[in-house]
């Protein structure tokens, strides 16, 4: 039960409005007791006695409960429905803060439908927990009480036939308090499986479509569907087994209640209008019964899913600043590896012994076959990770000792894999700086070749890209990513095959544009064409997350090394093209 603590521990900020619409409740249930009695003097003074004059004042009475009662009503549903979307809007907020500050490593190894059914469908399967479970349940538990109290005031020997069927609904409870929840659990973990699917099936629609996919992709999503079926099977046959059982056993009791009535109303024991009033007061002690066997149904979820939503809560980023960590203020731009060793994971390690070091204003391109671990050096650099052994320094500072929000001021990074939000060039191009001018976005966009056409978009800067800038181009999205980079004036650049889907003209375009850009500028070049990083000042060679060698693009071809044999090898390809495109 710690995940049931953890969530009525998450409540306490909202104690006020819970403590009024507990106090509305209250005054509710204490005026849901009142118009039995009131029946009773009905029927026995007015009715049986003759005592006509006592029926208008008891009439009125009854009304002016009634419309108590209403106005509790509307103060409690009102209050407890708005705390209670409160209280979901400040979870899902929470979640979500808490996810904006994992490591990247995480997001790795859990899946976006996973996380996005943990932040959208568990929090909503707390919401009948938070506006009806909590408050509800010592309402009930007041009700029970105060109706026991009342059978037991009225006619004892009466009020223990009533309670004749609590013990059996007990035992009925535990049963299926201890069956309901592990199935909870897993109806919840099978309707994430389905959302991961399915968000998987829509971000690959066209890969899907492109390899004729469809039905296969069909089956698999029909699998997981059917696994959540079969587990949401399960729950609806343990609950409509036990409720039908609880209403039986309810039944039950006002049946005893009935017959033993009667025959004591028929011996004189009892007069009929306390008898129609027991009934009454049966029916406000067997209905907060199961009224809390409801609530407990809606708790064994609510359960279920904080436990899934507590298990995000739980995880610790990988990365996160050190008690005594710095902030970069000034930043020269030197950068540091020194003996770094590097694994994702529990895999093997992908960097060996690197060491290297960048000069302030100094540009060094990475080249190597794929896998020699180009991107996991910049991914060091930027610290979505860290090292398994030795450090990586900037302005001679181990980054694991920087604050990393200080870091990332003075880092950008122009991915292979460009991500453009669903929003305008402009809310895209200005999103690590939104305080830039027209001017200066206009002067990023002119650096990276993406003004003349944004400027032929509709709408210009305007115009919105589609998700993940599915209106453009490739090239056209890597410009524009570019053009983000160059707006918040890093001191540190890192190009992760900023240039491999545009054409030969964007490319040259851009590679006089970087020349402008890059000066002064520390820059660290991953390219597989190697013909756009010869003016690098430095390159280093990789193999197998070793460096095999060091020098510009002059010094390592006279050396017939690795990067000579990568040189000649993009020669020989491109000859072969041309020799294809021109047959």
């Amino acid at each position: 039960m710690d995940a049931l603590k953890r969530l009525i521990y998450h409540l306490r900020p909202y104690w006020r409005g819970l403590a009024v619409t507990t106090v509305f409740i209250l005054l509710q249930t204490a005026l849901g007791l009142l118009p039995p009695l009131f029946q009773r003097d009905i029927i026995d003074d007015v009715i049986t006695a003759g005592q006509i004059d006592r029926l208008l004042p008891l009439v009125l009475g009854l009304v002016g409960i009634y419309a108590l009662t209403g106005l509790t009503e509307f103060g409690d549903q009102y209050l407890r429905h708005t705390i209670g979307e409160r209280i979901l809007y400040d979870l899902r907020v929470r979640i979500y803060n808490h996810l904006q500050r994992l490591s990247l490593a995480f997001f790795e190894r859990t899946s976006t439908g996973e996380l996005m059914s943990r932040v959208s469908n568990d929090v909503s399967a707390l919401e009948q927990f938070v506006t009806h479970g909590t408050i509800l349940t010592v309402v009930a538990a007041v009700r029970l009480v105060g109706a026991a109290i009342v059978l037991l005031v009225l006619e004892p020997r009466l009020a223990l036939v009533a309670l004749l069927p609590v013990p059996l609904i007990a035992l009925g409870l535990r049963w299926f308090n201890r069956r309901a929840r592990p199935i909870y659990r897993r109806v919840r973990d099978r309707l994430g499986d389905v959302n991961a699917r399915l968000q998987d099936d829509l971000a690959g629609i066209r890969v899907i479509q492109a390899f004729g996919q469809e039905d296969a992709e069909l089956r698999r999503f029909s699998e997981v569907s059917q696994n959540y079926l079969n587990e949401r099977v399960a729950s609806i046959g343990t609950w409509s087994t036990f409720f039908p059982v609880l209403g039986f056993l309810s039944s039950l009791g006002g049946v005893l209640v009935l017959g033993a009535g009667a025959w004591m109303v028929m011996q004189g024991q009892l007069t009929l209008g306390t008898m129609v009033a027991f009934l009454s007061y049966s029916v406000s002690f067997y209905e907060p019964i199961r009224r809390l066997t409801d609530i407990d149904n809606i708790l064994q979820q609510a359960v279920a899913a904080a436990e899934r939503i507590f298990e995000l809560l739980d995880q610790e980023p990988d990365i996160r600043d050190a008690p005594d960590a710095v902030a970069l203020t000034q930043v020269a731009g030197a950068v540091a590896f020194e003996d770094v060793h590097f694994r994702y994971g529990d895999g093997e390690d992908v960097l060996h012994n690197v060491d290297f070091s960048v000069a302030p204003g100094e540009v060094v391109a990475l080249v190597g076959p794929s896998g020699a671990g180009k991107t996991s050096i910049a991914n060091l650099l930027s610290r979505f990770y860290d090292p398994t052994h030795g450090c990586v320094r900037v302005d001679g500072q181990d980054l694991r000792g920087v604050r990393v929000e200080s870091l990332r001021q003075h880092v950008s990074v122009v991915l292979q894999d460009t991500f453009l939000f669903n929003a305008t060039v402009r809310e895209n191009l200005t999103y690590g700086r939104p305080g830039a001018t027209d001017a200066e976005l206009e002067a990023a966009a002119r650096a990276a070749y993406a003004h003349e056409f944004i400027t032929a978009l509709p709408g210009g800067y305007d115009a919105v890209v589609g998700e993940r800038g599915v209106k453009l181009s490739g090239g056209q999205r890597q410009r524009l990513a570019l053009a983000r980079a160059i707006l918040t004036d890093p001191r540190i650049l890192i190009l992760d095959e900023a240039t491999s889907s545009v054409d030969a003209e964007a490319e040259y375009l851009i590679q006089q544009a970087l020349e402008q850009v890059l000066r002064g500028r520390t820059a660290l070049v991953i390219a597989h064409r190697l013909s756009t990083i010869r003016n690098a000042d430095k390159i280093i060679a990789l193999e197998g997350g070793r460096i095999r060698e060091v020098g510009n693009h002059h010094e390592l071809l006279a050396r017939g090394g690795l990067y000579s044999q990568l040189y000649q090898r993009q020669l020989e390809l491109a000859a072969e093209d041309g020799d294809e495109n021109g047959r």
